[in-house]
Formats: structure tokens, sequence, C-alpha cells
């Protein structure tokens, strides 16, 4: 049962199960018809905002979109629908597309969020690194998230506090790094050339997302392995962070500001500045954030 109002709003635990069990089943269509375009459909282009520091990489990557965007997002829009008290839910989706209608056309206590091809410009070179992204939040508490690579067969999502990746049926629950002791600090390419300076300096050999070698969901699955300290965002749109989100559900995981805090996360859109690790608190790199 979902209680309206969106200060009181509260979505139990017998609804939000059933969302899980019936969206991962949507996504796994999604991701099928996804695989039967990859690296044969069209890029039809978006235009998009200018952004400082954006390399020609990032650049393209932002303008990538194909007709298989919107398909896969109305169709995980329509699923989302027969699940969720649509008038009480505001959807933050990377399409404008005719479904969204369906649901509440002002910010409401609990958000949708889709990623219909998160990485279209690597499914459009036929890549295996594109995901289909989908979370729910409540209050600006994470209640669920997925994040499916088709051609991977690695689905990652999260229910009852804990993470799990299933592949092939079989599920896995994801514990937090043993090893933590990495010096690679990975960093999108909006992250200030004087930060980069200042891990440098302190010792880290840092990963930048400019040329679209690692991008940014293996940066995280990376993290979430050891193989990454830390990932440092600037100004990350929420549903391209899904699993940072994840990270910060860990035992010893966390999403903090560049301040230090807790992230508070917004009814989808950006996030300012986040930093995803494991504990113990990166005091070092906690000090390169702060701006000269």
């Amino acid at each position: 049962m979902i209680i309206a109002g969106k200060r009181h709003f509260k979505m139990d635990k017998k609804t939000l199960y059933y969302f899980i069990k019936e969206m991962k089943e949507a996504i796994y269509g999604a991701g099928e018809m996804a695989l039967g375009y990859r690296g044969r459909v069209r890029n039809v282009k978006k235009e998009t905002e200018e952004l400082l520091n954006d390399s020609n990489f990032v650049k393209k990557q932002r303008e990538a979109k194909t007709i298989i965007d919107e398909k896969i997002q109305e169709k995980l829009l329509l699923a989302a629908s027969k699940l969720l008290n649509t008038s009480e839910v505001y959807v933050d989706a990377e399409e404008e597309t005719s479904r969204k209608n369906l649901f509440s056309a002002k910010p409401t206590a609990t958000t949708l969020v889709i990623d219909p091809i998160d990485g279209t410009l690597a499914y459009l070179l036929g890549r295996d690194c594109f995901s289909i992204c989908v979370s729910l939040f409540e209050n600006s508490e994470f209640l669920t998230a997925f994040v499916y690579f088709p051609a991977r067969r690695d689905f990652y999502f999260f229910k009852d506090s804990a993470v799990y990746c299933e592949k092939g049926g079989e599920l896995q629950k994801i514990a937090a790094p043993k090893n933590k002791n990495s010096n690679l600090i990975y960093v999108n390419n909006r992250v200030g050339e004087q930060i980069t300076k200042n891990l440098i300096t302190r010792g880290f050999q840092v990963i930048n997302d400019a040329d679209g070698v690692v991008v940014w969901p293996d940066a995280l699955i990376k993290c979430i392995k050891g193989e990454y300290k830390a990932c440092i965002f600037h100004s990350p749109q929420t549903r391209d962070v899904l699993l940072g989100a994840m990270i910060s559900k860990m035992a010893g995981g966390y999403a903090y500001s560049w301040l230090g805090q807790p992230i508070v996360w917004p009814a989808g859109g950006r996030i300012p500045n986040v930093l995803f690790g494991f504990n113990p608190i990166p005091k070092d790199i906690l000090l390169c954030l702060k701006q000269p």
C-alpha cells in the first residue's frame, strides 16, 4: 500500500519487493531488445549544453542518442506505471518520452530514476560496457537500484540493505573489498586540474575519464572490487552513478560530498560533487579536494 502526501509518503516492504521483482524482469526484457540493435542502430544525436572542460570524447558521449534509448525508456515507464501509484511518483529520465506523462509532473517524495542506455556511444560502437539503469528514491532515501549490463549478463541490484550481482541465474551477494590499499583514484574530466595535481602530489595515480578508456560504471565496479581506492565525480547525474549509490549501502562504503559530509540524494538531476569508496575515511583525499 502506498500512502499519499509528500511528507508522509511511505512505501511498504510488500510494495517495494513486488516492484523489485517485476522491474528486474522488465529490465531483463529491455536488455534483450537493446542487444538486438547493438552496433547496428543510427546515432540521431541530441543537443546538449556546453560544459567547461568537456573533452571531445565526453562531448560525443553526451550527444549520442538512438531510437532504442526512447523505446527502452517507454518500456520501463510502462512497467513501472503498473507497479506504482503514478500520481505520487516523479520521474527523472534521460529521454523526453510520452509515458513520462503517466507520472506526476512535479517533484514528489518518491522519484523514479531511469537511464535506458547508459553509455549510448559505447552501445553505438558495439562495446559491452553499456547498461540499463533504474532506481527508486523516497525522501532522499535510496530504496533500490538496478544496473544491468546486457552484453555481459551482469545484473547489479540493491535490496534488503545488500548489493547483489546476478549472472547466468546465479546470485552473489557483493561484499566490501578486502584490499583497500590501491593508490588509484578515478576522476571525471570536470574535476579541476588543481585537484588532480593535489592527488598526484600526495602519491595517488589518477585515472581520468576524458578518453573513455575506463567509463564511469566500470570505474565504480573497480572500486567495489578494491582495484581503485576511490572515485571522484564533479556534478554527475544521479542516474549515472547508481553503482556509487550501491557502494554507499555496502558495509564500510560511503558517498561523501567533497566537504566530507554524507550525500543527501536529490530528487533526480545532478549531485554537485561526490566521492565514493570504502572506509577508513579518506582524510588525505578530502584535503586534495579543497579548492585553492
